[in-house]
């Protein structure tokens, strides 16, 4: 916990000391990385309403912010924890039932002497914005002029014991229709008219912001209650409550019931001290990290995947969930020193995109810095819990990312592209084929999120942490082949993220790496003979396809596979479990398919004939020497039928008849 915190910080100061902070331009949405002692809110549907002012303190103009608008506004140690009854204003903008003695004159009396502790740093401190500002609200009418700039002379009614604002608004089609709006959960925020240059939102003055910060360092200041923050290590003002993340759910928490606290610690606060201004950054940081997509990802059931760099937080994260080559890169050069086709390759194209995401091409970013991984979840209202965190040298990130990928690369059949591709499977294609079904629209999918995102949090370990693929999840995958029948039209994805899979197990428990383009090389795969009963069906099933093409009977699915179901597809699960016998059954039926092309195709009959006869002579070698029965056949199957299926389609060479394509 405590080093998530100091990481946190840390890349918050980086940060600031590269004037990221309070930087819209961090984040093409305007998105930013908050200064401490404020937060942020996104205008939804006409909840967030902006007051102009002029230079001489009166209200001009306002309006409803556009849905999806950020306002950036200074809070206090209470009001960013306030909830239920409790009274707790914000400093400068709040809801209109902190800034309207009508809606509530107690929460309303609290907000102005608020407002007035601050005139009276202003006084030392001169901030003329912020003057302007406090001398409008020390006026107390920003509800009618609210109503005022909002209703433009529209006749309404103020319900005054709901305080809901009623009234009618004529619509597109030219009818009125009426509106309803509560005004206590209206959200007021300004801006400031400016004769010399554009006007300026309290979102984005940051003279404003420097200013509170500035008031609030003096008030903690000078504090009689200081304590060693156990972050910084400093001498400074603590506080116990912090804000939360995700809603009210927060990541420091203090326990209501007393028996927690019972031994040493006698109380919640003794158990970590946190400085405010810590507290502000720690929090600040992680929720510009959760808010921004290119560091976020929703896993599902409330649990989020986070990855930044602590020198390069412009970057962005990892895509640690989608494929690497759709990370886009600025300035992305070619690497001169690959020749094209070895950059077509995993160890190309993925290496070099990796190595400039974690390595960078500028100076000042040290190899030796840090790359964090961390998944959090909301478990409750008002708890997240830390599922998983890591923190690697960049290097060190580069080397175990690498390996994740050329550990379970695989072909994949790219349907735009129209072409096989080296890539390796993404945590979301895992869970969905290991996990999912084939839906309605022809793809694999996993309907239990908890299981998903379960699965997800076992598998960032196998990429981050270098950690072994649990043996359930290769066993898994296995099984879920052996049911060729229940895939309809996404057998290839499936074959493809399976064969990944089984890979990815033989490196880690046999360390043996499997070239897709070289399994017949693998000298453990020639010698089993779980690898050629593969072989051999992938050969039966291709000889009854072919025949029946030839014929013209074999219909294609819109992404040109067969929809014939053969011989071989349902004694698929057969052969895995008996051999030896559904073999003889299978050649007994196939003989049919090879007479046809024997009569209308010798030349592919001769082909399919010395394979059948090269491959049972190998069958019949391996089992003398191993002198035992052949049981039922284990995940080298796959191999051995992905194996011989691939050759079918690659390309010949020129001379050589190529074989029909088909499923």
């Amino acid at each position: 916990m405590m080093s998530l915190m100091a990481a946190l910080l840390e890349t918050y100061d980086f940060a600031l000391d590269r004037g990221l902070v309070d930087n819209p331009e961090l984040s093409p949405s305007g998105l930013t990385l908050l200064p401490v002692y404020h937060s942020s809110r996104v205008s939804g549907n006409e909840d967030i309403f902006e007051l102009t002012i002029d230079k001489n303190s009166n209200a001009i103009d306002g309006r409803f912010l556009d849905k999806g608008e950020i306002v950036v506004f200074p809070i206090t140690e209470n009001s960013i924890t306030r909830s239920g009854s409790k009274v707790a204003p914000h400093a400068i903008s709040d809801e209109l039932s902190y800034l309207s003695k009508e809606i509530d004159a107690e929460k309303n009396e609290a907000y102005l002497k608020g407002i007035e502790e601050l005139m009276e740093f202003e006084k030392r401190y001169n901030y003329p914005n912020f003057r302007i500002l406090a001398e409008y609200i020390k006026k107390n009418r920003i509800l009618e002029d609210f109503l005022k700039f909002h209703l433009r002379g529209q006749e309404y009614t103020f319900d005054k014991e709901k305080k809901r604002l009623n009234y009618s608004e004529i619509g597109t089609d030219g009818k009125a229709k009426k509106k309803t709006i509560d005004l206590k959960k209206v959200f007021i925020t300004f801006k400031l008219e400016k004769e010399l240059s554009g006007d300026i939102t309290l979102t984005r003055d940051i003279g404003m912001h420097n200013f509170y910060i500035k008031y609030v360092r003096e008030k903690n200041s000078n504090s009689k209650e200081l304590s060693y923050c156990d972050i910084t290590g400093k001498l400074d003002y603590c506080i116990e409550r912090h804000r939360g993340l995700i809603g009210n759910a927060k990541l420091i928490s203090i326990s209501n019931h007393k028996e927690t606290y019972y031994g040493r610690i006698k109380d919640g606060k003794d158990i970590y001290r946190i400085s405010y201004e810590a507290s502000q950054k720690v929090h600040n940081m992680l929720k510009y990290l959760i808010e921004n997509k290119n560091h976020c990802s929703y896993i599902g059931e409330n649990a989020y995947l986070i990855n930044w760099l602590s020198q390069d937080l412009e970057k962005g994260g990892l895509e640690l969930l989608s494929d690497i080559d759709d990370v886009e890169y600025d300035d992305f050069e070619d690497f001169d020193d690959e020749d094209e086709e070895s950059m077509a390759l995993l160890g190309g194209e993925v290496s070099a995109s990796l190595k400039k995401y974690f390595l960078g091409q500028r100076s000042e970013f040290s190899s030796e810095r840090d790359f964090h991984v961390l998944i959090i979840e909301k478990i409750s209202n008002g708890r997240i819990a830390i599922k998983y965190y890591r923190k690697l040298s960049r290097s060190e990130a580069y080397k175990r990312v690498m390996d994740w990928y050329k550990s379970t690369s695989w072909k994949f059949y790219n349907y735009k592209l129209q072409k096989a591709i080296n890539k390796s499977p993404i945590p979301y294609e895992i869970v969905n084929f290991i996990y999912g079904q084939e839906n309605s629209k022809g793809f694999l999918s996993c309907e239990n999120k908890k299981l998903q995102r379960s699965t997800i949090e076992r598998l960032i370990p196998c990429i981050i942490d270098g950690q072994r693929l649990p043996k359930d999840i290769s066993r898994t995958a296995f099984h879920k082949l052996t049911k060729k029948l229940s895939y309809k039209n996404s057998w290839n994805t499936a074959l493809s993220i399976g064969c990944a899979l089984i890979k990815k197990q033989k490196y880690d428990y046999e360390n043996s790496l499997i070239n897709v383009d070289e399994i017949s090389e693998v000298k453990k795969l020639q010698e089993s003979i779980s690898f050629h009963y593969g072989r051999l069906m992938a050969i039966f099933e291709k000889i009854e396809l072919d025949a029946v093409s030839r014929r013209g009977g074999d219909a294609q699915n819109k992404r040109g596979t067969s929809q014939r179901i053969t011989n071989s597809d349902r004694l698929w699960n057969a052969i895995i479990r008996t051999p030896s016998r559904t073999r003889f059954v299978l050649e007994s039926k196939i003989k049919p398919y090879l007479n046809m092309l024997k009569k209308n195709n010798y030349g592919l009959y001769v082909y399919y004939d010395k394979l059948i006869t090269e491959i049972t002579l190998k069958l019949i070698e391996i089992e003398k020497r191993s002198a035992k029965k052949t049981g039922s056949l284990n995940e080298d199957f796959i191999l051995g039928y992905y194996y011989q299926k691939n050759a079918f389609y690659e390309k010949k060479d020129k001379g050589e008849e190529t074989a029909v394509s088909s499923n």
